[in-house]
């Protein structure tokens, strides 16, 4: 009669050790998904800010375009503007919907690859940056018309229009670079997370709660 009561016993405080392990497990995961969120939302404002500026601009930039339809460069400089505006509004509005779109009820391990993706767009901006790059006398030309009224062709002398094509050599050079730097596997790196530091970093915030979760999980699960 007593083994049968100590059987019991120790049955329901098994049963009872079971019940706390997932409690605490329950709550840290709570608790620690509160603070990926609080992280990825804190990341909102960077798609939103970019999208609004680069919207005004693109649209700005067209309208430059017909109004100098008569100039070539002109028109060349304001179509090269509106269309990597037009690049930074879709990537912007890209990973808007997937930080908005995160499902925290999802398995923590499906959670993580869905939150890293949003790193990855963040990255395509910078790709997109990059991108300009060889861009940047037809920019310069745009923005010295539209901010001072100013032809900054008139001024150029044959000497000067061989610096500017080795200048623009380089920076197809740089662009090039950069974007070798930027691959998928470097994601990772010391040096990526720091060019990221306000801008890319909170990604690295959410999955650092996410992964206090899952080895959580493994201690009470051994």
């Amino acid at each position: 009669m007593e083994n049968i009561n100590l059987q019991e016993v120790w049955k329901q405080n098994e049963i009872l050790l079971d019940n706390t392990r997932l409690l605490n497990v329950n709550l840290l995961k709570e608790v620690k998904l509160d603070k990926a969120k609080s992280s990825l939302k804190s990341l909102l404002y960077l798609p939103v800010s970019t999208g609004l500026f680069f919207i005004a601009t693109a649209s700005y930039a067209l309208y430059f375009v017909f109004t100098h339809l008569e100039s070539l460069y002109f028109a060349f400089s304001g179509v090269v503007v509106a269309f990597f505006s037009a690049l930074l509004v879709f990537s912007s509005v890209i990973q808007l919907k997937q930080i908005l779109s995160v499902d925290y009820n999802l398995p923590v391990t499906k959670l993580q690859k869905d939150i890293a993706k949003i790193k990855s767009s963040v990255i395509t901006n910078l790709k997109i940056g990059a991108w300009v790059l060889p861009f940047s006398p037809f920019i310069g030309l745009f923005f010295f018309k539209v901010l001072f009224n100013f032809d900054l062709v008139t001024t150029l002398t044959f000497d000067k229009l061989v610096t500017l094509g080795f200048i623009t050599v380089l920076l197809e050079i740089l662009s090039l670079f950069i974007l070798r730097a930027l691959r998928p596997q470097n994601i990772n790196k010391k040096w990526m997370n720091g060019l990221l530091k306000g801008s890319g970093s909170q990604v690295d915030e959410a999955l650092e709660f996410l992964k206090q979760i899952e080895e959580f999980e493994k201690e009470e699960n051994q």
